[in-house]
C-alpha cells in the first residue's frame, strides 16, 4: 500500500464515474440544445450515466472475485474507452443517453473492482484509510474536471469534453498495466453462476455493518446525485451563472469534498468510525435543515452554496468510512461486496436525480433543496442506528 503509484491508480479509478458526469455538467444544458432539445433534457445524460453505472457493477465485481483483478479491469477500461469515443461521434440525444448508458455499464468496473482490491489489503481501519485516500483522490476529478469542462467549452465544443475522456481511459490503461499488473490474486474454483452469487451474497446481508455502511452511503449519495443533474441549471436559472462560470463555481463544493475525505482519513487515527459516522450525519443535517428552509425562497449565490458546501463537505466525510464499514464482512468476496454497495449507491442516485428532473416536489432549486433534505436524514438514521450497535 506504499506504492504511491498504486495508490493514484485506485483512486483515479474509483474517480471514473466522478470525472466521467463532472465534466460534462457545464455542458449539459449546451449538448441538449446543441442535439435539438430543451436545456433541462441534458439532464438525462446524468440518469443515463449512472442507470448503467449501477448494474454494470454487479458484473464486474463478482467476475473479478472468479478470475482475478486485473484482468476484469483491463476489459471494463477498454470498454470505456470504447463508448466514450462513441458519445464524442453522437448525433442525436438519444444516441448521446444510450451511449451514456453504455459508458457507465463499463466504467463501473473500475471503481467496483478498485474498492475490491482495497479491501484485499488487510480490512479494518488500513482499508479504510486507503478508502479515505482513494476518495480525496477522487475529489480531484470534482474539483477540475467542472472548469476542464467550462473550458473545452468555452474553447472549443462540446464533443471536447467526451475527447478528454477517451485520453482518460487511455491513462487508466497504463496505470493498470505500470503499478497493478503484477498484483495477482488467486482464482476461483466455483463458476460465476447466479447461484453462486446467491450463495456469497446471503452472509453479506446478515452482516449489519453491511447494511448500514450501504445504508449512510446511499442516503447521503442521493442528495449529491441530485446536485449533479441540476446543479447547472439552477445556477443558470435561478442565478444566471454561465456554463463557463459554474465550473469554478463548482470546484468550490468539490474542495469541500477533498476536505471531508481528508477529514475522515486523519479523524480514524483517533475515533472508532461509528463515532465518526454519527458526527458526519449530525453535520449532514444541519445542511439539510438549511437546505429544507430556503426551498421556497431564493436567498443569495453565496448563502445557497455555504448550505451544498457544507452537505459535500460530509458527504466525504461519510462516505469512505461506510464504504469502508460496508466492505468489512466481505472477506474473499471483496468484489462481489463492493458490487452491491455501488449498485445500490447509485440506483438511489438515480432515483433522487429523476425525481429532481421530473419535478416531483416543484421546480428543479425546490426539489434539489428538499431532496437533499431528506437525504441527510436518512443518513442520520442509519448512523444512529449503527452507534446503537457499537
Amino acid at each position: 500500500m506504499g506504492s504511491i503509484g498504486f495508490v493514484l491508480t485506485l483512486g483515479a479509478l474509483a474517480g471514473v464515474s466522478a470525472m466521467a458526469i463532472d465534466i460534462c455538467i457545464p455542458a449539459l444544458p449546451e449538448i441538449a440544445r446543441a442535439l435539438g432539445s430543451s436545456p433541462d433534457a441534458g439532464a438525462a445524460l446524468v440518469t443515463g450515466y449512472l442507470l448503467g453505472y449501477g448494474p454494470g457493477q454487479l458484473f464486474w465485481g463478482p467476475l473479478s472475485d472468479r478470475y482475478g483483478r486485473v484482468g476484469p479491469l483491463y476489459i471494463a477500461v477498454a470498454g470505456f474507452l470504447a463508448a466514450s469515443i462513441a458519445c464524442a461521434l453522437a448525433d442525436s440525444l438519444e444516441f448521446l443517453i444510450y451511449m451514456r448508458f453504455v459508458q457507465g455499464l463499463t466504467g463501473g468496473g473500475a471503481p467496483a473492482i478498485a474498492r475490491a482490491i482495497a479491501r484485499d489489503q488487510g480490512g479494518g481501519p488500513e482499508t479504510a484509510k486507503l478508502i479515505s485516500t482513494m476518495t480525496i483522490i477522487i475529489g480531484g476529478a470534482p474539483l477540475v474536471a467542472p472548469t476542464l469542462g467550462s473550458g473545452l467549452l468555452t474553447l472549443g465544443h462540446w464533443r471536447w469534453t467526451f475527447g478528454f475522456l477517451v485520453l482518460f481511459g487511455l491513462f487508466l490503461l497504463a496505470g493498470i498495466y505500470l503499478f497493478l499488473g503484477q498484483r495477482k490474486r488467486r482464482a476461483r474454483r466455483e463458476a460465476v453462476t447466479v447461484g453462486a452469487y446467491a450463495r456469497s451474497a446471503l452472509p453479506l446481508f446478515r452482516a449489519s455493518d453491511f447494511l448500514l455502511g450501504i445504508g449512510i452511503s446511499s442516503s447521503i449519495f442521493c442528495g449529491y446525485a441530485a446536485f449533479l443533474a441540476v446543479g447547472a441549471t439552477v445556477a443558470l436559472a435561478r442565478y444566471a451563472v454561465s456554463p463557463g462560470a459554474f465550473g469554478p463555481l463548482f470546484s468550490i463544493a468539490a474542495i469541500a469534498f477533498i476536505f471531508g475525505s481528508a477529514a475522515a482519513r486523519q479523524s480514524l487515527k483517533r475515533f472508532h468510525r461509528r463515532r465518526l459516522l454519527l458526527g458526519g450525519a449530525i453535520v449532514a443535517v444541519v445542511a439539510g435543515v438549511g437546505l429544507a428552509a430556503i426551498n421556497a425562497s431564493q436567498p443569495p449565490l453565496v448563502g445557497l452554496w455555504v448550505l451544498i458546501c457544507l452537505y459535500i463537505f460530509s458527504f466525504g466525510l461519510l462516505v469512505p468510512t461506510a464504504t469502508a464499514m460496508a466492505l468489512e464482512p466481505a472477506g474473499l468476496n471483496a468484489g462481489l461486496a463492493s458490487s452491491i454497495i455501488g449498485t445500490v449507491q447509485i440506483l438511489a442516485g438515480a432515483l433522487s436525480s429523476k425525481l429532481v428532473v421530473l419535478g416531483v416536489l416543484g421546480d428543479s432549486y425546490r426539489s434539489l433543496c428538499l431532496i437533499m433534505a431528506a437525504s441527510t436524514a436518512a443518513a442520520l438514521v442509519f448512523a444512529l442506528l449503527s452507534w446503537r450497535r457499537s
